[in-house]
């Protein structure tokens, strides 16, 4: 077997053991979740929630993670660009966000809890908050959330969820960094008629330069006047290689921890010797 097969078998074994640990992880055509330059992965009927993402008012506007899923996809080379696209089927309102890990994370919680979030964990989720932040604390960690990157929602309303996260309608790029892409833009828009409750509805969001590694989506539907149906989302990469390089190379979470055990082990020699 080549060294390129098995890197991509041994990717999706772990990612497949990690999706099967958690059963409202979503999986892609094929238990494919790996996205190489030129080649798009799907999931036809990734969820069907109104409500999953946003536009729950008993709810407070927080995601519902019930409802909604999360998933994961590798990308195997950095992309001159990646396009994320989710269709309804029907009366839908699709919206997602977009999370760089480090691992295949599929909604665990990983994270030490607020004291608010005690009782609401993946109940209760902040879906637009930058990692770190209340409502996305649970989900934030090296085996989890480590900057969250963009989010869509094609719910033409605008909320304030309870944990002051600002979910607009449209694309939105909230990275803090360009440590794994340079911009974020995206479209929203219909392919049925509005006036009748069938219309199909999309939102895309386009990430420009994004490195290759680990990433997470939060999928669900935008709006309590949707009508249900099956939200698609396909992640598509460019066929063209990026060749941006950021000034700042991000460390795993996990390089940090074998550094800092190095140390104390060293450090311990030392005083060994001493002694």
């Amino acid at each position: 077997m080549s060294f390129h097969k098995l890197s991509k078998t041994t990717l999706l074994a772990s990612a497949m053991t990690l999706v099967l640990a958690q059963p409202a992880a979503a999986a892609w055509v094929g238990n494919d979740n790996v996205v190489e330059l030129g080649t798009t992965i799907t999931n036809g009927a990734f969820n069907s929630s109104t409500v999953g993402f946003t536009g729950n008012p008993s709810l407070t506007y927080d995601a519902w993670g019930m409802q909604a899923a999360f998933t994961n996809f590798y990308l195997e080379t950095s992309a001159q660009s990646v396009t994320i696209d989710a269709r309804s089927s029907a009366g839908n309102y699709p919206a997602f966000s977009i999370f760089r890990t480090n691992v295949a994370y599929s909604g665990a919680t990983v994270g030490v809890d607020t004291p608010a979030e005690l009782t609401g964990q993946i109940h209760k989720f902040n879906s637009v908050g930058q990692a770190g932040d209340p409502g996305i604390m649970w989900a934030t960690g090296a085996d989890g959330i480590v900057e969250t990157l963009g989010y869509v929602s094609s719910s033409s309303n605008n909320y304030v969820n309870s944990y002051g996260g600002v979910i607009d309608s449209g694309a939105h790029d909230v990275s803090i960094s360009d440590l794994y892409e340079t911009g974020a833009t995206g479209v929203i828009g219909v392919t049925g008629n509005p006036a009748f409750a069938n219309t199909k509805r999309y939102a895309t969001l386009t990430l420009t330069d994004l490195q290759a590694g680990w990433y997470a989506l939060f999928v669900g539907g935008a709006d309590n006047a949707g009508t249900g149906g099956s939200i698609s989302v396909s992640v598509t990469a460019s066929a063209a290689a990026s060749t941006y390089v950021p000034t700042t190379v991000p460390v795993p979470g996990a390089v940090w921890l074998f550094g800092s055990a190095l140390a104390g082990f060293l450090g311990m020699k030392r005083k060994s010797a001493r002694t």
